[in-house]
């Protein structure tokens, strides 16, 4: 379905047209009197899904909290509203029942498990019904301790006792969720649950990819002139590839950030892939995830073995409910290296290709035309 926003700026595009007497003489009024009804269909679709996208917000917000619902909201989310806060409530019982069985400190974070149980079952009939202490179990293990416990008469002896551990791979608890409710998790599941959480918790959306994680190794930025021209030296000759590593190297020490993107020297890592093909004139999706799906389904995709200049790399370091859990991407360099944005080092950087178990697909887009 087209994006509201889009939607209503070709709406505020077209009413102003029909509002400048120039303009209107310059077309004609009677390509003016032929658009005019589907402009105001596209005004009216805009109202509508700004409607719902509001429902939909609403009750999200009422469902975690106990303000009044208005009267304004349709009796359908009412009903959803409701029983999403009652099966709240159970939640939060056998979450606190499950948290008693924990030791150090360990408890279940709240909000994650109602945000991935709002994903999977709002709308549904009834969830309330739900047996929530087989789900609640979902997110978490369990393990055999020892404590030593002194009798009656003063004698010790050692205890064998069960404790439970929060399990914090979203991946495990998704697999849990599957085996144990028979509920199918599918990516938009994922990202719909992690975007209520980043909502609940932290009052903002969730953030989209990047390579937020520890394990860095060998990165660098800033080549000199010298550094640049061998590795130049060492890529093959006439090839599309070749020039797509050139113009990333362009890009070495660029300032990395999501919301500024495209403006002056910013990039992440997707818009870096995404610019770099841009230039020879190949185009591809703005997103790591979407830049994998459209390999996929263009067949461009290859073997790890087979990795030559200018192919993309692309990570899975956590789900995050996107095609194959995608979270970063970066342009292979030849000779085991890599050029990507980097979150963490806040800059585009040439290093080695890192997480060699983290990497879940690679692909030549440069092959085509």
């Amino acid at each position: 379905m087209a994006d509201p926003s889009s939607l209503g700026l070709i709406a505020k595009a077209a009413v102003t047209a029909l509002s400048d007497e120039r303009l209107r003489k310059g077309i004609g009024w009677t390509l003016v009197a032929i658009l005019s009804p589907f402009i105001l269909i596209i005004v009216i679709i805009v109202s509508l899904l700004s409607g719902t996208t509001n429902h939909n917000n609403n009750a999200l917000d009422l469902s975690f909290n106990d303000s009044l619902i208005s009267n304004k909201i349709p009796e359908e989310y009412r009903e959803h509203i409701e029983d999403m806060r009652s099966s709240f409530i159970i939640l939060d019982n056998k979450i606190e029942e499950k948290n008693s069985q924990m030791e150090e400190g360990d408890g279940l974070d709240s909000i994650r498990v109602k945000a991935i149980f709002y994903s999977l079952y709002f709308g549904e009939n009834q969830p309330s019904n739900i047996d929530k202490a087989k789900y609640v179990d979902c997110f978490v293990g369990y393990e055999e301790r020892t404590r030593t416990l002194t009798d009656d008469e003063g004698n010790e002896y050692e205890e064998v006792y069960e404790v439970a551990i929060p399990i914090t791979n979203l991946t495990e608890i998704y697999k849990n969720i599957e085996n144990t409710m028979g509920k199918t998790v599918s990516y938009e599941d994922m990202a719909n649950a992690n975007e209520i959480y980043y909502r609940i918790k932290y009052g903002s959306p969730a953030p989209n990819e990047g390579d937020d994680f520890e394990e860095w190794l060998d990165w660098s930025q800033g080549l000199t002139a010298e550094e640049l021209e061998e590795l130049y030296n060492d890529l093959p000759n006439s090839d599309k590839g070749v020039r797509i590593v050139q113009l990333a190297m362009t890009r070495l020490g660029d300032p990395y950030s999501q919301e500024k993107r495209g403006q002056g020297r910013y990039t992440d890592c997707s818009y870096l892939t995404m610019w770099s093909y841009r230039q020879i004139g190949i185009t591809i999706p703005a997103t790591a995830a979407e830049q994998a799906r459209f390999c996929v389904k263009k067949k461009i995709t290859v073997a790890k073995k087979d990795l030559v200049p200018g192919d993309l790399v692309f990570w899975s370091h956590k789900p995050n409910g996107r095609f194959m859990n995608i979270t970063h991407v970066g342009i292979y360099a030849g000779g085991g290296k890599v050029i990507d944005a980097s979150y963490s080092k806040g800059k585009v950087v040439y290093r080695n290709l890192f997480d060699s178990n983290k990497q879940v697909l690679y692909a030549r887009p440069h092959i085509l035309k």
